[in-house]
């Protein structure tokens, strides 16, 4: 089993994403830097030695995520593991040497890019919960219409038949629609379409949040 390592580079609470311009199948899409690990190469070293290659800078390693995602590979190539740490920058300026582009990126932005299928698994865990938000509607055709403009914007949504407790008449159920969209926007569509924005009882509760990115470098033991 080949290893390849990926920086999670952060500056200022930023995850830098890089775009691809090869191979052909990948070019466009965004990634975080890094590459396979030679033999007998630890990953911190190969992390620092990819990071150097690819972006002309100097990193440190801060913390590795536990994840270990495995990578399709062709018939006959070997089998591929990706690992990824959390990162920062110790010397000299990122100049992409094999990138086209590149961007600093919130953890409520990074869902705006279309990453590569490896790496998306250590965005869900920077991005952190997504919080999700209902709204009722009595009319079926106006609670799907809901779900047509919530995913045509880019979000996710989901209809079902909510079911209220005590209440065994399905006519007299309203249809739920559940969406990751934030809460401005399904209030706002609950409105138009006569519908109602559900508030859970627990909404005074602090919302899950991203993942606290750090600020400043920080030392922990690493991987060996």
């Amino acid at each position: 089993m080949a290893l390849v390592v990926a920086a999670a580079i952060v500056r200022d609470g930023r995850v830098l994403a890089c775009r691809r311009t090869s191979p052909p199948e990948t070019a466009g899409r965004w990634e975080l830097p890094g590459g396979k690990a030679e033999p007998g190469e630890t990953p911190e070293a190969a992390l620092v030695r990819e990071i150097g290659e690819e972006l002309g800078c100097l990193i440190e390693v801060d913390e590795w995520f536990d994840a270990v995602v495995p990578i399709d590979t062709a018939p006959g190539q070997p089998d591929l593991e990706l690992r990824a740490a959390l990162c920062h920058v110790t010397a000299g300026e990122i100049r992409p040497q094999e990138h086209d582009a590149v961007r600093w990126l919130l953890p409520d932005e990074l869902d705006e890019i279309d990453w590569l299928e490896p790496d998306r698994p250590f965005i869900e865990i920077l991005a952190g919960p997504k919080v999700v938000h209902r709204a009722f509607f009595f009319e079926q055709d106006e609670a799907a219409e809901v779900v047509a403009l919530l995913t045509g914007e880019g979000w996710e949504a989901e209809l079902s038949r909510e079911r209220f407790h005590g209440e065994d008449d399905d006519e007299d159920q309203p249809y739920a629609v559940t969406t990751d969209a934030p809460a401005v926007i399904v209030e706002s569509l609950a409105d138009e379409y006569g519908g109602w924005f559900d508030v859970p009882a627990d909404d005074t509760a602090p919302a899950a949040s991203p993942l606290d990115l750090p600020s400043a470098p920080k030392r922990i033991k690493r991987l060996l």
